[in-house]
């Protein structure tokens, strides 16, 4: 009997561990940029594929709550978040943001910096002067890249413009994500054009809640979710099979 008791207790103790989130589930809207590997259109499946949404995919099913994702350009999320519109996104921290969201758990961190044409090397960050660098408006690269006013900066609104002045003779360089840039090059067979990068920061990507969304207090489902998906190897599977 005694042993019965002990299976019953131990039973009913992994339920209430599991349970509550998908008694309590949530329908949730999450933003994020469109590019590639991040976040994109596959035309073929019909449907958003990349890092972000296989995150999104693993959410779901850790905390039981549906998910909608919403792919906008990078300036226009801030918006989203600071009415309300939507729920929380996945991106590199930044000041402005942090104003208007709840920063939850770091997710990875990303190499930001400069990669240059084929033609041009770049030893140190002096050898950025006199270059024609281009970047998505909004995006921060580090403090003294983005305060730098004797760099010649254009801005873009995704990176596959930016490839293409490159390819044209327009660019000398790219700034921002380093492997985003590197993977949109590979699969719009590009890779020749880019040179050797210069890792400037590397850029802590955290989970990023709006303040005004009524769906904050769910944010703790999202960080135990992180945290299982970073300690069983789910998170390094998704980073490596986009790379």
């Amino acid at each position: 009997m005694c042993k019965f008791y002990t299976v019953l207790v131990q039973a009913m103790a992994f339920t209430i561990l599991i349970v509550p989130s998908f008694v309590y589930a949530a329908d949730l809207k999450f933003v994020t940029l469109e590019v590639a590997p991040w976040a994109y259109m596959d035309e073929e499946q019909v449907k958003y594929v990349g890092i972000f949404p296989d995150l999104i995919e693993q959410f779901e099913v850790r905390t039981g709550h549906s998910i909608k994702v919403m792919l906008i350009p990078y300036a226009r999320i801030n918006r989203e978040l600071e009415t309300g519109r939507q729920d929380c996104t996945i991106l590199v921290s930044e000041a402005e943001r942090e104003k208007i969201s709840v920063k939850g758990e770091l997710v990875f961190n990303h190499p930001m910096g400069v990669i240059p044409k084929k033609s041009l090397k770049l030893k140190d960050y002096n050898g950025l002067y006199g270059m024609k660098i281009s970047l998505l408006r909004g995006s921060t690269i580090s403090d003294r890249f983005k305060n730098d006013k004797n760099l010649k900066k254009s801005f873009d609104t995704d990176y596959l413009i930016s490839l293409r002045k490159v390819q044209h003779g327009r660019l000398d360089a790219i700034a921002g994500a380093i492997p985003t840039i590197q993977y949109l090059a590979k699969i719009n067979d590009m890779t020749g054009l880019l040179g050797k990068p210069l890792e400037l920061n590397s850029a802590p990507v955290y989970l990023q809640c709006s303040r005004k969304s009524k769906n904050l207090h769910y944010i703790d489902d999202l960080n135990k979710a992180i945290r299982s998906i970073k300690i069983d190897g789910t998170l390094q599977n998704i980073l490596a099979k986009y790379s």
